[in-house]
């Protein structure tokens, strides 16, 4: 039965365990790998379309020249840009409009 000791392991065998258990006892700086990695793929992922449609609207600009370009850039970018804009002004109007069929049930119950 062979024992594990330092006469076991080669010189760079012996510089290997004792490096990858330095490493493993240092919490710190896994916490910080795994910090790194998640910053790394939060700043790597697509930007939303919004994003997108707003630098192309920038970026095209220099480029119009008269009254169809400015139609066809406003076309193709400001729907996508506005399109949040839009929705949240949706949901008011329908929380707006139930609030009242609620009053208006309310008062034909009172009646």
């Amino acid at each position: 039965m062979a024992s594990s000791t330092s006469d076991d392991y080669t010189a760079s065998e012996w510089t290997q365990q004792s490096m990858m258990g330095d490493v493993m006892q240092q919490k710190w700086l896994l916490v910080g790998l795994g910090c790194a990695v998640g910053a790394l793929l939060l700043w790597s992922r697509r930007k939303a379309p919004q994003e997108e449609a707003a630098r192309r609207l920038v970026r095209d600009w220099r480029h119009v020249d008269d009254a169809d370009d400015v139609r066809e850039l406003l076309g193709s970018n400001v729907p996508t840009v506005l399109r949040p804009a839009l929705l949240s002004a949706l949901e008011e109007f329908e929380d707006v409009v139930h609030h009242w069929f609620r009053r208006l049930e309310r008062e034909i119950n009172r009646l």
